[in-house]
Parts: C-alpha cells; structure tokens; sequence
C-alpha cells in the first residue's frame, strides 16, 4: 500500500482547497478519519475544510468539531478526500458536488468500495481507516501532534470495540502506544465515547432486551427498533447506534442482527458476527457490505416483508 500512501501525499501537496468528508451517521472512526486529516491539513497550510454529518451527542466534547462544515461552498474545488466509505449514496456530500473536485482521493477499510477516484487508500486488512491515516502521515513530514493524536486513537478505539475485537493486530498496538505518548487524555475519551450515554438510551436497551427474537436454535438474535420508540425516548438516529452489540454480548449467539426504523420510514440493518461468519458476503448480497464480523444494508419499506429472507440468508452457513 506504500505506493498508493505515496500517491496521497502527491495529490495533497499539488492541492490548495480540499475537503474532507465520510460517511453518514458518522462512527469514531468516520469522525476521527477527518478532524485527523483536517488538523494535519491545517498545519500545512492548506485551504482545508471538514464536511462532518451529523453526529452523537457523545462525540460533542471534541473541541475541534466547532469548525467543522455542512457543505461545500466552491463550485469547483482542488481535492475532496472522502473517508471511511465505500459507497457515494452513504456520503454526506451529494455526488453533484463530489464531482466539482478537480482531483479525488479515497481513504478506507472496507471490503467493497466501488467510489471512482484518482487515488484509492483501500486497505481491508486494518482495522479502522485512522489506522492507515496514520501510517499516511508518518510518511510525510506531518507531525503528529497531540491534537491529531486524538482524533487517530478515538477512530481506532471505537472500530476495535476497544481493542476486543479480532481485527486489532500487533501494530494496532504499537500505533497506539506512539499515540498515548502524545499526551493525550486516553481515559478521557474512553469516557466520553464508550461510558456516557443519555437515560434515554439506556432505556432503549431495555427495550431491545425485551424485544429479542431468537432463530437457528439461539444462534441468531434479532430485534427490531421502531422510530416511533427512539422519537418517544427522547433521542436521534445516531444515539441509536451500536445497539446491536448488547445482542452479540449474549451466550450461544454467533449473530446479532439490529434493524433500526430511520425517521424516512427505512430501516438501517447492523449486522454482527462473533467470528464463526462472515457476515459480509450476506450483507453484499443483500445490498451493503462492511466486514467479516461487522456489516450492514438499508432495506426500504417495511423491514417485516424481508426478515424472513434476512434471517435464511445470514443463517445459511450457521
């Protein structure tokens, strides 16, 4: 992947007005992947803007998101570095204005990303694409610096479950340990990101508990999340991420499946697998992607017309 690190710094240093966005109910990773890049851009010099989607409330303790942006200003612009996403009907930008840049770079992880681009940073080896932010600037001659630090340690957090899950590898481990000796405040933002949360949410839990359906003889989990009842309890769409993780948690399971009703009547489905599946190739073929133990698709409609199907194609090699 050097050559292609190599071919991002190129296209950053003939560039001037860049901008950086994700995905959109943006995770850690997604967040961390373009303030990293935005404050390593700054320190440049470059005429450097962040696109950041709408977000948790968890992440709200991050000083930096106060410059983000909600868009592109420029009919016609240098460079837009989309990362952390593989498709461009997930990104915040419309593709109108994808297209005004004269030059684009992708940075990701995911197993199936089909963006055009000038220069593709696709590594599905790492576990979270800060990780290959990293590796990007230390082969510049950015430093990294506290600041930078942040954000590449709270990306790398959040998409290793905090280095539990078996995507997290030996040199996972040493880029942290270079970034902790930043100075960065790494209990504080396991805190913030991993031990806060609204009541309301907590109650939302409770309500996946207690709505658990079980097939394949307790091998998959499933439950369904009604917008109705996120609206009700007092939270957004992204303060409902991650529920899905309290039904992998459960013993026996090897797939937990969370399908979360959106306010435009659509339903998110996440996927996760405690490593017997790989859930990917399900998630593709049901139209998303993501990886092994980790994916996820949109289903317009009523999701009740297609759990049957979801169920039989994600169970097919249980």
């Amino acid at each position: 992947m050097n050559e292609e690190y190599r071919k991002v710094l190129e296209l950053i240093k003939k560039s001037n007005s860049i901008y950086i966005t994700a995905h959109i109910f943006p995770d850690g990773d997604a967040i961390g992947s373009i303030m990293a890049l935005y404050l390593a851009l700054k320190n440049m010099g470059k005429d450097v803007h962040a696109v950041v989607p709408k977000y948790s409330h968890k992440f709200e303790f991050l000083e930096e998101l106060k410059y983000a942006e909600k868009g592109i200003a420029y009919g016609e612009y240098d460079l837009c570095i989309c990362v952390d996403v593989s498709s461009l009907d997930r990104l915040e930008i419309t593709e109108e204005e994808y297209m005004k840049a004269k030059s684009k770079i992708v940075i990701d992880h995911h197993l199936n990303s089909n963006i055009a681009a000038d220069v593709l940073a696709i590594d599905s080896r790492a576990p979270a694409t800060c990780e290959i932010i990293y590796e990007i600037l230390e082969m510049s001659n950015i430093s990294i610096d506290e600041n930078i630090a942040k954000y590449l340690y709270m990306g790398i957090l959040t998409d290793t479950g905090s280095f539990n899950y078996s995507n997290t590898t030996p040199k996972t481990h040493r880029i942290v340990a270079r970034l902790i000796e930043t100075g960065i405040d790494f209990a504080y933002i396991c805190k913030m990101v991993n031990d806060t949360m609204k009541e309301g949410k907590l109650k939302l839990i409770a309500y996946a508990i207690n709505n658990i359906e079980t097939y394949n003889d307790g091998k998959i989990k499933y439950v369904k999340m009604p917008y109705s009842i996120i609206k009700e309890l007092g939270i957004d769409e992204e303060d409902s991420e991650g529920i899905v993780n309290y039904l992998r948690c459960i013993e026996g399971v090897d797939i937990a499946i969370c399908a979360r009703q959106l306010e435009d009547k659509s339903y998110k489905v996440s996927m996760r697998s405690n490593g017997n599946v790989d859930i990917s190739k399900a998630a593709i073929s049901l139209g998303g992607g993501g990886h092994r133990n980790a994916a996820g698709f949109t289903v317009k409609g009523e999701i009740d017309n297609v759990k049957n199907e979801i169920i039989e194609v994600v169970g097919v090699n249980l």
